[in-house]
Protein backbone atom coordinates (compact mmCIF):
# COMPACT_ATOMS: atom_id res chain seq x y z
CA UNK A 1 0.00 0.00 0.00
CA UNK A 2 2.82 2.50 0.72
CA UNK A 3 4.16 1.77 -2.79
CA UNK A 4 0.90 2.91 -4.38
CA UNK A 5 0.78 6.22 -2.45
CA UNK A 6 4.27 7.13 -3.67
CA UNK A 7 3.62 6.58 -7.42
CA UNK A 8 0.20 8.27 -7.67
CA UNK A 9 1.28 11.83 -6.74
CA UNK A 10 4.22 11.67 -9.18
CA UNK A 11 1.96 10.51 -11.97
CA UNK A 12 -0.56 13.27 -11.17
CA UNK A 13 2.11 15.94 -11.20
CA UNK A 14 3.41 14.73 -14.54
CA UNK A 15 -0.06 14.90 -16.16
CA UNK A 16 -0.74 18.36 -14.74
CA UNK A 17 2.51 19.78 -16.16
CA UNK A 18 1.76 18.33 -19.56
CA UNK A 19 -1.68 19.97 -19.69
CA UNK A 20 -0.35 23.40 -18.71
CA UNK A 21 2.25 23.22 -21.47
CA UNK A 22 -0.38 22.46 -24.07
CA UNK A 23 -2.68 25.32 -22.94
CA UNK A 24 -0.51 28.38 -22.08
CA UNK A 25 -2.23 31.07 -20.06
CA UNK A 26 -0.85 33.87 -22.34
CA UNK A 27 -2.38 33.71 -25.88
CA UNK A 28 0.63 35.56 -27.26
CA UNK A 29 2.74 32.46 -26.49
CA UNK A 30 0.58 30.21 -28.71
CA UNK A 31 2.06 29.07 -32.03
CA UNK A 32 0.92 31.24 -34.95
CA UNK A 33 -1.97 29.82 -36.98
CA UNK A 34 -2.01 29.78 -40.82
CA UNK A 35 -4.43 32.74 -40.75
CA UNK A 36 -1.94 34.74 -38.65
CA UNK A 37 0.89 34.13 -41.09
CA UNK A 38 -1.05 34.67 -44.38
CA UNK A 39 1.17 36.63 -46.79
CA UNK A 40 0.21 40.13 -47.94
CA UNK A 41 -1.42 40.41 -51.40
CA UNK A 42 1.08 40.13 -54.22
CA UNK A 43 -1.14 42.33 -56.42
CA UNK A 44 -0.66 46.11 -56.44
CA UNK A 45 -3.34 48.80 -56.51
CA UNK A 46 -3.15 50.67 -59.82
CA UNK A 47 -4.77 53.93 -60.88
CA UNK A 48 -4.03 56.88 -63.16
CA UNK A 49 -4.42 60.54 -62.23
CA UNK A 50 -3.73 63.83 -63.97
CA UNK A 51 -2.42 66.93 -62.16
CA UNK A 52 -3.28 69.00 -65.24
CA UNK A 53 -6.08 71.56 -65.07
CA UNK A 54 -9.45 70.22 -66.21
CA UNK A 55 -9.86 73.11 -68.69
CA UNK A 56 -7.21 72.28 -71.29
CA UNK A 57 -7.18 73.88 -74.72
CA UNK A 58 -6.08 72.00 -77.79
CA UNK A 59 -2.28 72.23 -78.03
CA UNK A 60 -1.54 72.63 -74.33
CA UNK A 61 0.56 69.96 -72.53
CA UNK A 62 -1.19 67.31 -70.43
CA UNK A 63 0.30 65.14 -67.67
CA UNK A 64 -0.79 61.64 -66.62
CA UNK A 65 0.68 59.90 -63.55
CA UNK A 66 0.47 56.20 -62.65
CA UNK A 67 0.02 55.34 -58.98
CA UNK A 68 1.21 51.78 -58.25
CA UNK A 69 1.05 50.91 -54.54
CA UNK A 70 1.44 47.64 -52.63
CA UNK A 71 2.01 44.32 -54.36
CA UNK A 72 5.11 42.18 -54.55
CA UNK A 73 7.98 44.47 -53.59
CA UNK A 74 10.38 42.29 -55.52
CA UNK A 75 8.73 43.11 -58.86
CA UNK A 76 10.05 45.87 -61.12
CA UNK A 77 6.90 46.47 -63.21
CA UNK A 78 6.96 47.11 -66.94
CA UNK A 79 4.80 50.08 -67.95
CA UNK A 80 3.13 50.79 -71.30
CA UNK A 81 0.99 53.86 -72.06
CA UNK A 82 -1.45 54.58 -74.86
CA UNK A 83 -3.42 57.78 -75.55
CA UNK A 84 -6.58 58.10 -77.65
CA UNK A 85 -5.63 61.51 -79.10
CA UNK A 86 -2.62 63.79 -79.17
CA UNK A 87 0.80 62.17 -78.79
CA UNK A 88 3.09 61.07 -75.97
CA UNK A 89 5.91 63.58 -75.87
CA UNK A 90 7.94 62.13 -73.00
CA UNK A 91 7.87 59.40 -70.33
CA UNK A 92 6.76 56.25 -72.16
CA UNK A 93 7.74 53.28 -69.97
CA UNK A 94 7.75 55.38 -66.79
CA UNK A 95 5.11 56.30 -64.20
CA UNK A 96 4.63 59.80 -65.61
CA UNK A 97 4.01 60.92 -69.19
CA UNK A 98 3.67 64.29 -70.88
CA UNK A 99 1.19 64.41 -73.76
CA UNK A 100 1.02 66.96 -76.57
CA UNK A 101 -2.73 67.60 -76.93
CA UNK A 102 -2.51 69.10 -80.43
CA UNK A 103 -5.44 67.82 -82.48
CA UNK A 104 -7.25 66.30 -79.49
CA UNK A 105 -9.84 69.10 -79.59
CA UNK A 106 -11.57 67.22 -82.41
CA UNK A 107 -12.38 64.36 -79.99
CA UNK A 108 -12.89 66.80 -77.09
CA UNK A 109 -10.93 64.50 -74.74
CA UNK A 110 -7.81 62.39 -74.24
CA UNK A 111 -8.15 58.91 -72.76
CA UNK A 112 -4.93 57.53 -71.29
CA UNK A 113 -4.65 53.75 -70.86
CA UNK A 114 -1.96 52.20 -68.65
CA UNK A 115 -0.81 48.58 -68.73
CA UNK A 116 1.64 47.12 -66.21
CA UNK A 117 3.39 43.76 -66.35
CA UNK A 118 5.51 41.59 -64.07
CA UNK A 119 2.95 40.71 -61.42
CA UNK A 120 0.96 37.50 -61.01
CA UNK A 121 -1.56 36.74 -63.80
CA UNK A 122 -4.53 37.26 -61.50
CA UNK A 123 -3.48 40.85 -60.72
CA UNK A 124 -5.25 43.82 -62.33
CA UNK A 125 -2.86 45.15 -64.95
CA UNK A 126 -4.77 48.03 -66.55
CA UNK A 127 -6.07 51.48 -65.52
CA UNK A 128 -7.61 54.42 -67.40
CA UNK A 129 -8.01 58.16 -66.97
CA UNK A 130 -9.43 60.86 -69.21
CA UNK A 131 -9.31 64.63 -69.46
CA UNK A 132 -11.47 67.09 -71.37
CA UNK A 133 -9.84 69.02 -74.22
CA UNK A 134 -11.37 72.26 -75.48
CA UNK A 135 -11.30 72.46 -79.27
CA UNK A 136 -10.58 75.50 -81.40
CA UNK A 137 -13.28 77.78 -82.76
CA UNK A 138 -14.21 76.76 -86.31
CA UNK A 139 -15.58 78.97 -89.08
CA UNK A 140 -18.61 77.16 -90.50
CA UNK A 141 -19.76 79.75 -93.02
CA UNK A 142 -18.86 83.08 -94.60
CA UNK A 143 -20.98 85.00 -97.05
CA UNK A 144 -21.60 88.46 -98.45
CA UNK A 145 -24.82 90.39 -98.75
CA UNK A 146 -27.51 87.94 -99.92
CA UNK A 147 -31.17 87.93 -100.80
CA UNK A 148 -33.31 87.10 -97.73
CA UNK A 149 -34.14 83.59 -98.97
CA UNK A 150 -30.51 82.72 -99.59
CA UNK A 151 -29.36 84.15 -96.29
CA UNK A 152 -32.05 82.26 -94.38
CA UNK A 153 -31.04 79.06 -96.13
CA UNK A 154 -27.42 79.50 -95.01
CA UNK A 155 -28.52 80.26 -91.46
CA UNK A 156 -30.75 77.18 -91.37
CA UNK A 157 -27.70 75.05 -92.13
CA UNK A 158 -25.79 76.77 -89.32
CA UNK A 159 -28.62 76.16 -86.86
CA UNK A 160 -28.89 72.49 -87.80
CA UNK A 161 -25.18 72.04 -87.04
CA UNK A 162 -25.18 74.13 -83.84
CA UNK A 163 -28.16 72.30 -82.34
CA UNK A 164 -26.23 69.02 -82.37
CA UNK A 165 -24.00 70.23 -79.52
CA UNK A 166 -23.82 72.78 -76.71
CA UNK A 167 -21.25 74.88 -78.55
CA UNK A 168 -21.79 78.60 -78.99
CA UNK A 169 -22.36 80.47 -82.25
CA UNK A 170 -20.30 83.59 -82.86
CA UNK A 171 -21.17 86.13 -85.56
CA UNK A 172 -18.86 88.75 -87.04
CA UNK A 173 -20.29 91.35 -89.43
CA UNK A 174 -18.27 93.69 -91.66
CA UNK A 175 -19.75 96.71 -93.36
CA UNK A 176 -18.62 97.65 -96.85
CA UNK A 177 -17.14 100.97 -97.88
CA UNK A 178 -20.44 102.29 -99.14
CA UNK A 179 -22.79 101.02 -96.43
CA UNK A 180 -24.73 103.34 -94.19
CA UNK A 181 -23.69 103.97 -90.61
CA UNK A 182 -24.90 101.16 -88.33
CA UNK A 183 -25.10 98.61 -91.14
CA UNK A 184 -23.19 95.88 -89.27
CA UNK A 185 -25.19 96.25 -86.06
CA UNK A 186 -28.53 96.10 -87.87
CA UNK A 187 -27.43 93.01 -89.84
CA UNK A 188 -26.26 91.26 -86.66
CA UNK A 189 -29.60 91.83 -84.94
CA UNK A 190 -31.40 90.42 -87.97
CA UNK A 191 -29.22 87.30 -88.15
CA UNK A 192 -29.33 86.73 -84.41
CA UNK A 193 -33.12 87.02 -84.38
CA UNK A 194 -33.42 84.45 -87.15
CA UNK A 195 -31.08 81.97 -85.41
CA UNK A 196 -33.06 82.18 -82.15
CA UNK A 197 -36.26 81.56 -84.12
CA UNK A 198 -34.59 78.41 -85.47
CA UNK A 199 -34.10 77.10 -81.94
CA UNK A 200 -30.66 78.31 -80.81
CA UNK A 201 -30.86 79.87 -77.31
CA UNK A 202 -30.03 83.57 -77.37
CA UNK A 203 -27.36 83.14 -74.67
CA UNK A 204 -25.43 80.85 -76.99
CA UNK A 205 -25.17 83.47 -79.74
CA UNK A 206 -22.43 86.05 -79.64
CA UNK A 207 -22.09 88.91 -82.13
CA UNK A 208 -19.51 91.57 -82.85
CA UNK A 209 -19.13 94.44 -85.31
CA UNK A 210 -15.93 93.54 -87.12
CA UNK A 211 -15.32 96.89 -88.79
CA UNK A 212 -15.03 97.32 -92.54
CA UNK A 213 -14.10 95.46 -95.68
CA UNK A 214 -14.40 96.45 -99.30
CA UNK A 215 -17.85 94.83 -99.48
CA UNK A 216 -20.20 93.55 -96.74
CA UNK A 217 -19.24 90.17 -95.25
CA UNK A 218 -20.49 87.89 -92.51
CA UNK A 219 -18.61 85.15 -90.65
CA UNK A 220 -20.31 82.42 -88.63
CA UNK A 221 -18.19 80.51 -86.12
CA UNK A 222 -18.85 77.55 -83.82
CA UNK A 223 -17.04 78.14 -80.51
CA UNK A 224 -16.74 75.33 -77.91
CA UNK A 225 -17.17 76.33 -74.27
CA UNK A 226 -13.83 77.59 -73.00
CA UNK A 227 -12.32 78.15 -76.47
CA UNK A 228 -10.81 81.45 -77.51
CA UNK A 229 -13.29 83.70 -79.31
CA UNK A 230 -12.22 84.49 -82.91
CA UNK A 231 -11.07 88.02 -83.63
CA UNK A 232 -12.38 90.20 -86.45
CA UNK A 233 -10.19 90.68 -89.51
CA UNK A 234 -11.18 93.96 -91.17
CA UNK A 235 -9.38 95.02 -94.35
CA UNK A 236 -10.36 98.70 -94.45
CA UNK A 237 -9.36 101.31 -91.88
CA UNK A 238 -12.31 103.09 -90.27
CA UNK A 239 -10.59 106.40 -90.97
CA UNK A 240 -11.08 105.78 -94.68
CA UNK A 241 -14.85 105.48 -94.39
CA UNK A 242 -17.22 108.29 -95.35
CA UNK A 243 -20.78 107.30 -94.59
CA UNK A 244 -23.36 107.94 -97.32
CA UNK A 245 -26.85 109.06 -96.42
CA UNK A 246 -28.87 107.15 -99.02
CA UNK A 247 -27.83 103.51 -98.57
CA UNK A 248 -30.70 101.38 -97.33
CA UNK A 249 -30.28 98.81 -94.58
CA UNK A 250 -32.45 95.74 -94.87
CA UNK A 251 -34.67 95.24 -91.87
CA UNK A 252 -35.28 91.94 -90.13
CA UNK A 253 -37.50 89.82 -92.41
CA UNK A 254 -40.41 87.82 -90.96
CA UNK A 255 -39.75 84.14 -90.17
CA UNK A 256 -41.69 82.00 -92.63
CA UNK A 257 -42.64 78.38 -92.15
CA UNK A 258 -42.70 77.57 -95.88
CA UNK A 259 -40.51 78.43 -98.87
CA UNK A 260 -40.22 82.14 -99.45
CA UNK A 261 -41.72 83.49 -102.66
CA UNK A 262 -39.61 85.62 -104.91
CA UNK A 263 -41.01 89.09 -105.52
Amino acid sequence: MRKVFVIAPVLYATLSLGTAAEQPANPAQRPASPADTAPASACPKVDVQTPTSQNVRDGQPVMFVANITGGDQGVMPTIVWNVSAGSIKDGQGTRRIEVDSTGAGVDRQIIADLWIGGYAPECTSQATARIKIVGHAAKVDEFGELEPEKENERLANVAASALQSNDNVHLIAYAGRTNVRGYAGTALRRIRTHLTALGIPAQRIGAVDGGFRETPAFEVWIVPEGAETPRPSPTVDRKEITFPSSTQVRATPPIRSGPAKKP
